[in-house]
């Protein structure tokens, strides 16, 4: 059987019968290995997978994903997982989308994406509404799956729109306080493998994956060069003297900064259980290596640094992730000044250290 006119609008794909008589298509291009495609020519699953082979990108099918119901949930995961979106994702993100997508596969994976209502994602998150990290969590997925199929013409709206997320009290991963830091830096003097951590986490403002995966060759002209793995977004940090110092310590033949004693990367499991085990053993049991993003964020808008400059060290995309820093310090400054002007005590300067703190290499 040759090419039929249902595959004529993707090009390199070829359609035959295989032994048992069941219509199967291929893609095909010179110089590259053929790829076996799912479905038929017209389902979203079988355009998900066109587009990945044609961007060179080797996908997986799911087992039993020819056995799925065309427009049911289970579709539209298999789908996603075929596609370029999903390959574009961080693989925190996929493993953090994946464990949320599944455990909605085993409760709802035969029903039709065309019959979710808000009023059925308003049901599921409430029943997860005393986990309000979770829930909102699970309505942020599911917008991001059914945005998905809207553009996959599996449904003509997103019925997760406008669900606001739930309010949380806690504020997550504590902040570091001076006096935390000035505990660790006591316990844990420059040119053990605890401080370096701690000075790369500090002076760098990054995500503890991102640090994991610094070496030497990420280190020019003074500057270390990141791409975030999250955001993608690719960074050039000052190296900060502090951190230039601990830097020294680490073996020349040595690429990856932060290794286990085995000499290998960590992962990230590893890092923050090993990590958490360095706060604890400097007297500071509640702080964790995430938090120190917060510290760095902190000290830089106590420095007067702007929103620009913050995520220009961050990576933050949007001013709203960075402003609880500088309304902080806004606030603080402000009541400094009111109490001021009745008669109170003068503001105090509270920028950085010059020796000591990450905002003085930002700005100047």
């Amino acid at each position: 059987m040759g090419r039929g006119l249902e595959v004529i609008r993707f090009p390199n794909v070829s359609a035959f019968r295989d032994r048992h008589g069941v219509t199967r298509y291929r893609y095909r291009k010179a110089g590259c290995k053929p790829v076996y495609l799912h479905g038929a020519p017209n389902s979203p699953q079988f355009a998900a997978e066109y587009e990945a082979a044609v961007n060179g990108i080797t996908t997986k099918p799911e087992i039993g994903a020819h056995r799925t119901v065309p427009g049911s949930i289970n579709a539209l995961a298999v789908a996603i997982y075929g596609s370029a979106e999903w390959a574009q994702l961080s693989r925190t993100t996929q493993a953090t989308y994946r464990g949320i997508m599944e455990r909605l596969r085993t409760e709802h994976g035969d029903r039709a994406v065309r019959a979710i209502r808000t009023e059925h994602i308003l049901l599921m998150r409430d029943r997860k509404g005393a986990l309000p990290s979770a829930a909102n969590n699970l309505v942020k997925v599911l917008r991001w799956m059914l945005a998905f199929a809207v553009a996959r013409k599996m449904r003509p709206d997103n019925p997760a729109v406008g669900i606001k997320p739930l309010k949380i009290a806690s504020e997550g991963f504590p902040v570091w306080g001076e006096a935390d830091i000035a505990k660790f830096e006591a316990h844990w003097p420059v040119g053990t493998r605890e401080r370096l951590a701690l000075d790369l986490l500090l002076y760098t403002a990054q995500r503890s994956g991102d640090v994991r995966r610094m070496g030497r060759q990420h280190v020019q002209d003074g500057a270390i060069l990141v791409r975030q793995e999250k955001t993608k977004a690719f960074l050039e940090l000052p190296v900060h003297p502090r951190l230039k110092a601990s830097l020294d310590t680490v073996a020349s033949d040595q690429m990856l900064f932060l290794v286990t004693q085995s000499g290998v990367g960590f992962t990230a499991g590893g890092f923050g259980n090993w990590f958490r085990g360095a706060c604890r053993a400097a007297g500071i049991p509640d702080r964790s290596a995430h938090g120190l993003r917060k510290s760095a964020a902190t000290r830089l808008a106590d420095a007067g640094c702007t929103e620009a400059q913050i995520k220009a060290v961050t990576g933050h995309q949007t001013s709203k992730e960075v402003e609880r820093y500088t309304k902080a310090r806004d606030q603080r400054l402000l009541a400094q000044d009111a109490f001021a002007m009745i008669g109170g005590t003068q503001r105090e300067q509270t920028l950085a250290n010059p020796a000591g703190k990450l905002a003085k290499s930002i700005g100047n």
